[in-house]
């Protein structure tokens, strides 16, 4: 997260690199040549994004502005690749599986600075976006968009960053990126060579850690004298060993090699090795001048050396310093290494600090309920967050976890941090018992069932989880027209043009698709067993990647319009609305049964208090998600 300002004074003390290198490269050059590097998963993850943005079509308006998980995705990927090509060994790469709880304000004002941003975008244009440009044009990447240095424009500061693009990729370096796959996107990309290329190359060195991975950068630097690629400055005050370094991500080029003839690609950055500037700047190490520029924000570079090498004794200040300076000095306990070899790699990192608050993992963080610090989704801020749709899922999932723990181990509540009106705030939601659970699952297998057998899609189709979606969103709610809602499918807007009441319906559905992905992983740890959690689990295995789960409009559009007559799938939907005991419209609302609209059966249903329905229905068997990935 990095102390403010501490990487502009530092720059002027950097050495210039390049990353790889070849068997010809002369003597002075391969001193300043990196090639085993450790990377910050989540710094990369935003500094791609960040490239992109960059280099949008100048006539494009938010939300088509925002890169999307799958554009963040490809060009993560063809990063790690050129870095291979080139001969850069990528030792580890790191997520965080949980932040520390001193992290807290910071990621509560991170959470803000979203929510400020969206409602900065909404008081600007209140009544929606002209669609100017291309929407369905997608982002153009390759190498150039990918490796080349542009300051970002001023008008792009307040766009939000894509909120689901870290799990996304961290979920793709694990299971999409195989060789068929990498083939399939870099058909378009000149220049890269994946002859040596393993398949699901990057699989086995991807690593969610049960903490901050900035410790477990830093040692592994230390440990092989590695360089960290990263733009997070807290790595420069770790101890990284006489051989470790910084490389800073937005330092890195892509350009033509000056020795070689004809010119090669090569690419360049700025390295800083944290123990080398400190000697040079007569330092102990680079904490004191941290320290002294957090407290001292305004302070030339030459004044804060000055105080770094006389510091103050008084027992204020260095209260202050220790507290400040621990985060810094810990390293991973034997434990913590022994716990890292065993911690699950199938949670995405806001699902994962659920689980590390659980048992072993709990001993290193805060006492306290659990916490989700769910993310500021591309919403309507004039209305009730987006996250109140599907809520029972996850509460259901947070329930599933904590059951699956001794009853000394177990947690009473929730706190998940969202944005209520204009602040985020900590919603608090009670954990339930297995009774309450059972019943639960029972009632999303059967709904998940009717949603099937009504539309007559195939679960393994995103449109099958869109179209649930919309059900979920206005079931017991006044539906959109046919023409309205059929529009919105295939274009992303109901309208003449996009409003915010089209993109927070996105936001709505991206809300309860993504609260299903959380109960699908924490259910799927739990080990619960019985025939339809057992089928309800192979439903929920039916969910897409997030790459494609959290598709923008555009995306979503181009499924649309490759699906057969979304009209009738919309007419059905509708069809189906009507027919639940919340329908205003329904023939026996109020009552407990409801008919079918081929009356080919007549299930009982359920309401409970929070609103789910249960019905009686077939059981389906289907196949995972990846597999059928690898068949295209």
């Amino acid at each position: 997260m990095g102390v403010p300002f501490l990487t502009r004074h530092l720059y002027p003390f950097a050495e210039s690199i390049v990353l790889g290198g070849h068997q010809d490269t002369p003597p002075h050059i391969v001193k300043k040549c990196v090639k085993d590097v450790v990377i910050d998963g989540p710094s990369l993850v935003y500094h791609v994004s960040m490239r992109l943005l960059s280099q949008s079509d100048p006539s494009l308006q938010y939300p088509h502005l925002q890169p999307t998980c799958d554009e963040v995705s490809c060009a993560v990927m063809i990063y790690l690749l050129q870095l291979t090509i080139h001969g850069v060994k990528i030792h580890t790469i790191y997520f965080d599986g949980a932040l520390p709880a001193q992290k807290k304000h910071t990621r509560l004002a991170r959470l803000e600075r979203s929510r400020r941003k969206l409602e900065w975008l909404r008081s600007k244009s209140p009544h929606g976006f002209q669609m100017s440009g291309s929407p369905r044009k997608a982002r153009t990447i390759n190498l150039e968009t990918v490796f080349q240095r542009r300051a970002l424009p001023a008008k792009y500061n307040n766009i939000l960053e894509n909120p689901f693009i870290v799990p996304a990729v961290f979920e793709d370096l694990k299971h999409r990126w195989c060789r068929k796959n990498i083939v399939s996107v870099l058909n378009d990309v000149p220049g890269l060579d994946i002859a040596s290329l393993d398949d699901l190359p990057w699989a086995n060195i991807v690593e969610m850690v049960p903490g901050e991975a900035d410790m477990y950068c830093a040692q592994r630097a230390r440990l092989t004298g590695s360089s960290i690629l990263t733009n997070d400055s807290d790595l420069l005050l770790h101890d990284l060993g006489t051989l470790g370094s910084v490389v800073l991500l937005d330092s890195v080029e892509l350009g033509a090699c000056s020795f070689s003839s004809p010119p090669r690609p090569q690419i360049r950055a700025f390295r800083l090795c944290p123990a080398l500037l400190a000697h040079r700047l007569g330092l102990a190490n680079l904490l004191s001048l941290a320290y002294e520029l957090k407290t001292h924000p305004d302070t030339g570079i030459s004044q804060l050396i000055q105080r770094s090498k006389c510091i103050d004794g008084s027992p204020e200040y260095m209260s202050g310093y220790r507290l400040f300076a621990e985060e810094y000095e810990s390293n991973p306990s034997f434990e913590q290494e022994v716990a890292c070899q065993s911690y699950p790699q199938c949670f995405d990192p806001r699902i994962s600090e659920v689980f590390s608050m659980y048992g072993r993992w709990s001993a290193q963080r805060f006492q306290g309920p659990p916490h989700m610090y769910l993310v500021v989704p591309n919403e309507d801020p004039a209305r009730q967050c987006a996250w109140v749709q599907g809520k029972v899922y996850r509460i259901m999932g947070y329930s599933a976890l904590n059951i699956s723990y001794p009853i000394n181990e177990r947690y009473s509540f929730v706190d998940e941090y969202v944005r209520r009106g204009g602040r985020i705030t900590a919603d608090r939601v009670s954990m339930r018992d297995k009774d309450w659970l059972l019943i639960e699952i029972r009632s999303l297998c059967n709904l998940l069932n009717t949603v099937h057998d009504h539309l007559g899609i195939e679960m393994t189709s995103p449109v099958y989880w869109r179209m649930f979606a919309l059900y979920v969103i206005y079931d017991g709610q006044t539906i959109p027209s046919k023409e309205h809602l059929t529009r919105f499918l295939r274009l992303g807007y109901m309208g003449k043009k996009l409003d915010w009441t089209d993109i927070h319906l996105l936001a709505q559905m991206q809300s309860v698709l993504y609260s299903l992905r959380i109960l699908k992983q924490l259910l799927g740890f739990a080990g619960f067993t019985g025939d339809q959690t057992i089928q309800t689990m192979t439903i929920l295995d039916c969910l897409p990647p997030l790459h494609i789960l959290m598709r923008s409009v555009r995306e979503m559009g181009e499924e649309f319009y490759t699906e057969r007559s979304v009209s009738e799938l919309v007419n059905r939907l509708i069809q189906l609305v009507a027919q639940s005991p919340y329908s205003e419209d329904a023939p026996n609302c109020g009552t407990d049964t409801r008919q079918h609209a081929d009356d080919s059966a007549t299930p009982t249903a359920e309401i409970n208090e929070l609103g789910a329905v249960r019905a009686s229905l077939p059981q389906k068997t289907l196949s995972n998600i990846y597999e059928l990935l690898s068949q295209q």
